[in-house]
């Protein structure tokens, strides 16, 4: 998906008060980093909202998807005027697809989420994490209690002490940067129950620390140095990481955690940060939660997160 933007943010649009919230946060992060927006519509043809939706053609899709964007272009031009230059898109075909094929020339995906249960619209946590898992960029999900006018100038990087860390902080430093906020900088475990009743807590605590906390520390001074001027807390803790995160959540702008975690203390102790927990995050959070994915073949974390930087000043 082709467009004349320069590495524009890509917002899923479907017409919804959920979709509108992924504008605003997507215009937010726009003016903040700068870039366009390409606002995408797509529809999946065979999708059954209605009894008479198999006698829809695809122009009649096309003109449905068409008005939305329509509508979300207005309301862009409305709250930014013409200083973010906007580009739209309506496709015929399946959602995850579409938006994974926008995110190749992406600086940023953000899509709206809507509670669990609600099925009248078509971008939900599932969409969100389906574009996470294949898109070759960041993933941005904004949940229904976002509101924008109310910054906590706190930005939250979930680290697991693997190569992922790298780019969920350069990701996390830069927009700290950009809106004067702090990064805190989260590291949480727990063993698996096969585990967890033969040690304990205060020897697992021990041994965590030693092996971790200089792991963590690297990183985290990796980056201090290119932003001198961000103020960082380190937070090293065992806990539930789901319910830590969330917690975290509800005092945040953001939550970044990377799309594929690994690591793991000779295989004993769980420091990734799986499917499940992303899931949770995008369906309980109470700020938008950013996926990170690993750099992608033939470049390296270190070639990922300097343009990070560069592109930040």
């Amino acid at each position: 998906m082709r467009t004349r933007l320069d590495s524009p943010t890509v917002v899923g649009v479907d017409g919804s008060p959920d979709g509108e919230r992924a504008v605003r946060y997507a215009l937010h992060r726009a003016e903040t980093s700068g870039g366009g927006l390409l606002l995408v519509n797509a529809v999946h043809e065979v999708v059954p909202l209605a009894p008479m939706w198999p006698l829809l053609t695809d122009h009649s899709l096309l003109d449905s998807g068409r008005g939305a964007l329509t509508d979300a272009r207005t309301l862009v031009e409305r709250l930014s005027g013409v200083s973010v230059p906007v580009e739209v898109r309506a496709e015929i075909g399946p959602i995850v697809p579409v938006l994974v094929e926008a995110s190749a020339h992406a600086r940023l995906v953000v899509l709206g989420h809507r509670g669990a249960g609600t099925v009248e619209r078509v971008f939900t946590g599932a969409t969100t994490i389906g574009v996470a898992a294949r898109a070759s960029c960041p993933v941005v999900s904004v949940p229904r209690g976002w509101d924008g006018h109310l910054p906590r100038r706190q930005v939250v990087a979930a680290v697991d002490g693997s190569e992922i860390s790298r780019p969920v902080l350069a990701h996390a430093f830069a927009l700290a940067d950009q809106t004067s906020a702090t990064v805190e900088v989260v590291h949480l475990w727990e063993l698996e129950p096969t585990y967890s009743a033969l040690f304990p807590d205060a020897t697992m605590a021990r041994e965590w620390r030693a092996r971790t906390s200089a792991t963590i520390q690297a990183y985290v001074d990796e980056w201090t140095t290119l932003y001198p001027g961000v103020a960082t807390k380190t937070t090293l803790e065992y806990a539930d990481v789901t319910r830590s995160l969330i917690a975290r959540s509800a005092a945040a702008d953001v939550v970044l955690l990377g799309r594929h975690g690994a690591g793991g203390l000779g295989g004993r102790m769980l420091m990734s940060f799986p499917g499940s927990t992303a899931r949770a995050l995008v369906q309980h959070a109470h700020c938008p939660v950013e996926l990170v994915p690993l750099p992608t073949a033939g470049g390296s974390a270190t070639s990922t997160t300097a343009a990070t930087h560069e592109l930040s000043h």
